[in-house]
């Protein structure tokens, strides 16, 4: 038998026996002659036929474990095959879901909520920490879909409101009582995250002509800041972020002309992680894997 010469000829030579090997080692969830749930047919949208399959493998797969994947290409439906997953295993219950996404698609996400679920309620998670006298948005802010528009109407509250039982047994069951729709809370992936955290990046010199000094760790040399380069020392990393323009006069000392040069002063602490995911206790989650991953947590 003649061997192939390059990938292409081996795949079409073998690709048959290869897509029965990979149905035998992974066989389908739900597959094509499976009855989908009567459950799809309530969603305000009609999906593809394709996107009710996944859905239902989503599905199958929650009811087996805690978390599912959808990965898919951009404008292959994944919002509305995990919106509909969603609907369907919550078998007519009412549900609360979180569905975390990249910062530019919160908006997104609540229309297309509203135009697929029947009955449902979406909130925007603006803040994960009590309101200030901030003119921003903060706190949970319900949303309503008006001509085509995401607006801020209905409920506000916070999260730290939301986990108390007061005069009910528990917190969820207060929740049911102010809410008894499904529920989807939207939050921005880096709003998820508490924004990130980070540190200040910075030298000290040990040995040399700067040694004990506050060093830039891109140069080595001294930081100068302001009009008059005064000279940066430890303490005056506080708070705030700081950086410095490379290139030109520096304090007393004149370097080689070149083009400025930004160096930030910190960067993120890949150490600490965000705090929402502690707030939300799941029973299932499901990512949404593609240029623009998102995640969704539900709990019924």
């Amino acid at each position: 038998m003649q061997l192939p010469k390059d990938i292409n000829e081996y795949l079409r030579a073998w690709a048959p026996e290869l897509g029965e090997r990979i149905l035998q080692t992974y066989p389908p969830l739900h597959g094509f002659d499976d009855a989908a749930s009567p459950l799809t047919g309530q969603l305000l949208r009609k999906p593809f036929p394709a996107q009710t399959l996944a859905m239902m493998g989503v599905v199958k797969r929650w009811n087996e474990a805690r978390g599912a994947a959808v990965i898919a290409e951009c404008g292959t439906g994944k919002t509305l095959i995990s919106l509909g997953a969603v609907h369907v295993h919550s078998d007519r219950k009412p549900f609360a879901a979180l569905a975390m996404v990249p910062p530019q698609l919160v908006e997104k996400w609540a229309r297309e909520a509203f135009l697929t679920l029947p009955r449902v309620r979406v909130f925007f998670i603006d803040g994960l920490r009590t309101p200030t006298s901030s003119v921003g948005h903060a706190g949970v802010n319900e949303v309503r879909l008006r001509n085509g528009r995401i607006i801020r109407e209905g409920l506000r509250t916070t999260l730290t409101e939301l986990r108390q039982r007061k005069t009910a047994r528990t917190a969820r069951q207060r929740w049911d009582s102010i809410c008894g729709f499904p529920a989807l809370f939207i939050v921005g992936r880096d709003r998820g995250k508490l924004s990130y955290f980070w540190r200040h990046a910075y030298g000290l010199a040990h040995c040399g002509r700067y040694q004990g000094s506050v060093v830039n760790a891109d140069t080595g040399c001294p930081i100068y800041l302001g009009e008059d380069g005064q000279r940066l020392l430890f303490v005056d990393f506080k708070k705030a972020k700081l950086s410095e323009i490379l290139g030109g006069p520096n304090g007393n000392e004149t370097r080689k002309s070149r083009r400025a040069l930004y160096s930030a002063l910190w960067q993120a602490d890949g150490k600490k992680s965000g705090a929402l995911l502690r707030w939300i206790s799941s029973d299932a989650t499901c990512r949404i894997s593609s240029t623009t991953p998102s995640r969704m947590r539900c709990t019924s």
